[in-house]
């Protein structure tokens, strides 16, 4: 079976947006900066969407088994994306 690739296009100065910058600055921002990454990559395969298929109780609990991440680290990196945080 062939493999098929996939691209991520991030701004040269993505490291420098004030959203990365603050997430960083955060404890264990960089922790959630690389969770942020692989969930990026994650959803490449289905243009850039992540669906919920009730593996697990919740979406976080459920994308930290995809990720292999601590399930409340991924929590509070959604928080801070959906603009809560």
């Amino acid at each position: 079976m062939a493999k098929r690739y996939y691209w991520l296009k991030l701004k040269a100065d993505w490291f420098s947006d004030k959203r990365i910058k603050k997430l960083r600055s955060i404890a264990g921002g960089d922790t959630h900066t690389i969770i942020y990454l692989k969930m990026m990559l994650l959803s490449l395969k289905d243009e850039g969407k992540l669906y919920f298929e009730g593996v697990e109780d919740n979406f976080a609990s459920e994308i930290a088994l995809a990720l292999d991440e601590d399930a409340e680290k991924v929590k509070l990196t959604l928080h801070f994306y959906s603009g809560t945080g």
